[in-house]
């Protein structure tokens, strides 16, 4: 008689020798995109474990892999894995031009790192602003961008548990909070944004790594849906030594 862990144990496909085996996996790993299986903004199994799975090689499994990563399917990131992008959707913005961060003054590397991620109730204040109920659930996510030379800037975000409930499985020191409503059919139809500069607390200090007399650059961004809602909210501290900030503005017709 099975075990009732074999009887929920998924078989695998078989990989069979009429037609290219990289072929194959490459779509054994699409239709695991596509039901959901691999779900957008979280890294597939590794090359050794997808090896071991098919008993197949690396090098073959590299290869299916990159042949997504060419369509656009997948992403690899230095260090972190590859991650999965799925079919993005066209927004309904048509055009946005708000603070864009630009930073110039090294040639280091960006990363990001994922502190905080957890499910919290909304409270008075950010039930306020999703015009939900306080006891309603909303994800909050904290990461560390950094250089080679050290932290750059720290990112609250905040999403109601509705908007994206899929949000506790997704990297989100690879992806940023516009592409995962990309990713899942949320559509933004504007974006809210304020900059403010800010004296650097000792706590910020001590997080950024910031010496004395840095000031600080706060963007506050908020997402709206078609119906003006906010489904999205995120700060961002950036230390002023380390990046500026531009606006681009055009002229109304």
């Amino acid at each position: 008689m099975k075990s009732p862990q074999n009887e929920d144990k998924k078989q695998e496909p078989k990989i069979n020798y009429r037609t290219p085996i990289y072929l194959q996996l490459r779509e054994i790993v699409r239709t695991k995109i596509e039901d959901g299986e691999y779900l957008p903004g979280t890294a597939i199994p590794s090359e050794n474990d997808m090896a071991a799975t098919y008993g197949i090689s690396r090098i073959t499994v590299r290869s299916a892999v990159d042949a997504l990563v060419n369509e656009g399917l997948l992403r690899r990131v230095q260090g972190k894995g590859v991650f999965v992008v799925g079919n993005k959707i066209e927004q309904a913005i048509e055009e946005f031009s708000g603070f864009v961060p630009s930073i110039g003054k090294s040639r280091d590397q960006t990363s990001a790192r994922e502190q905080t991620k957890l499910l919290r109730p909304a409270g008075d204040l950010f039930a306020n602003r999703f015009r939900i109920d306080p006891e309603d659930q909303i994800y909050y996510i904290r990461r560390v961008v950094n250089q080679e030379s050290g932290p750059v800037s720290l990112e609250e975000i905040y999403v109601p548990y509705d908007v994206i409930p899929q949000l506790n499985v997704v990297n989100s020191s690879v992806f940023s909070i516009s592409s995962v409503f990309e990713f899942y059919g949320v559509n933004v139809s504007m974006v809210r944004q304020s900059l403010e500069i800010q004296k650097c607390s000792s706590k910020m200090a001590h997080i950024l790594d910031a010496p004395d007399g840095v000031a600080l650059m706060v963007l506050e961004c908020a997402y709206h849906d078609d119906s003006g809602s906010m489904i999205g909210y995120s700060r961002t501290y950036t230390r002023s030594d380390k990046v500026s900030f531009k606006v681009s503005l055009h002229r109304l017709d």
